[in-house]
């Protein structure tokens, strides 16, 4: 608290930049296992730059942990520096630690594209997958295409569509901005009247003001249904065929579920896990959560994924008390182990069987693919 209030004083009261270093954490702390992959002898590994970020949950030393534990030689690259062009000559792959903000994103959307599209460069995550993170809009009209099971949502960027259909849709209406999380920003709305007003200021010279100082919600309106079910809601991870989860439960007379709650790490059920499996199968990235909630019917919507997860503990999932992960074994059996990982390292090693030893990752992706397609999930003992 103290070091939040001396940076409020530092930049929103004196003026000073906001610069912020990037964090170190304890990635022993809570005894992860390893992530190993198994790389041929005779195979060059790929010399890495490795970008640092500045959340409070950082990102780089999950990476720089995998890095170390399986052998590949790499160096910090400074990417804010005007020289950056010129030092990422040196590197093979760039592996890229996303912050959380608009500002940071760009920037990383921007040099991500150059060395990918114009320097053939590898980098992790890829352009489409930084195109993913923190849109909520884009991601779902994403989803629409995949056909995948959304919880119903009306996008528009047309301010007389949105008056003239405001008595025709169904209240409450949770409204979203396209970037943010921990529901910092989300609004319910309750009735014609309140879209209305809420409509004009979006569509007004200045638009809404966000979490963000810096940044607004403009011209654009995001609405979803408000999922009236069990009020839990679930977020399933997946990272190549290990899978983890837990439930999310509101504060008391909070309508948002996810972030603002508790935590509630227990066994997942099997009807998210497999919506979870179909969504990472057609979204096509290392790692995907997929956050979804439970209807009356007992039918699960997803209203959010997210391509590039972050955690504060690798123990994500618990069955009988015991914390572990799942793995998707062969014939469909989702088999309970006490092994706990950092999601970011199963990525990584998931990027690397698909862009250096691809046998490997055709394999996984065709494990998941006829699981999902030939409705084989089950569940098995634990070990």
């Amino acid at each position: 608290m103290l070091t939040r209030l001396k940076r409020y004083m530092s930049i929103r009261i004196l003026g000073n930049p906001d610069i912020r270093n990037p964090r170190e954490d304890d990635v022993e702390l809570y005894k992860p296992c390893d992530v190993i992959i198994d790389w041929p002898r005779d195979k060059k590994k790929p010399f890495v730059g490795l970008t640092r970020d500045i959340n409070e949950n950082p990102h780089w030393t999950k990476f720089r942990r995998f890095l170390k534990n399986n052998g590949f030689d790499f160096e910090i690259f400074e990417y804010h520096r005007s020289d950056w062009l010129e030092v990422v000559e040196k590197f093979d792959l760039v592996v890229w630690s996303p912050n959380s903000g608009p500002a940071e994103l760009e920037e990383i959307k921007r040099k991500i594209y150059i060395l990918e599209k114009k320097l053939g460069k590898k980098c992790f995550p890829d352009y489409e997958t930084v195109l993913l993170c923190d849109d909520k809009v884009f991601l779902t009209y994403l989803l629409k295409i995949k056909g995948l099971p959304l919880a119903d949502t009306f996008i528009s960027n047309d301010f007389d569509e949105i008056e003239a259909m405001k008595e025709n849709l169904t209240y409450p209406l949770v409204s979203k901005r396209f970037h943010g999380a921990s529901s910092r920003e989300v609004t319910l709305i309750r009735n014609p009247r309140e879209l209305s007003a809420y409509s004009r200021r979006i569509f007004s010279f200045y638009g809404i003001k966000a979490s963000n100082a810096y940044f607004r919600q403009k011209n654009y309106l995001y609405l979803q249904e408000f999922v009236d079910g069990d009020g839990l809601d679930i977020r399933v991870n997946v990272a190549e065929d290990v899978i983890t989860g837990y439930f999310r439960k509101p504060r008391r007379n909070d309508f948002r579920a996810s972030g603002s709650g508790a935590i509630i790490k227990e066994d997942l059920p099997l009807e998210a896990v497999e919506i979870a499996l179909k969504t990472y199968d057609l979204i096509g990235k290392p790692m995907l959560g997929v956050d979804m909630m439970r209807d009356r019917e007992g039918k699960y919507w997803i209203i959010e994924i997210s391509p590039f997860i972050g955690v504060v503990t690798p123990i994500q999932m618990k069955v009988d008390d015991i914390p572990g992960s799942y793995f998707l074994l062969e014939d469909g059996t989702l088999q309970f182990t006490k092994e706990t990982y950092w999601p970011q390292e199963l990525a990584m090693k998931n990027f690397f069987e698909r862009n250096y030893l691809l046998p490997e990752a055709e394999w996984k992706s065709n494990l998941v693919r006829s699981v999902v397609s030939e409705k084989k999930l089950k569940k098995g003992c634990s070990v």
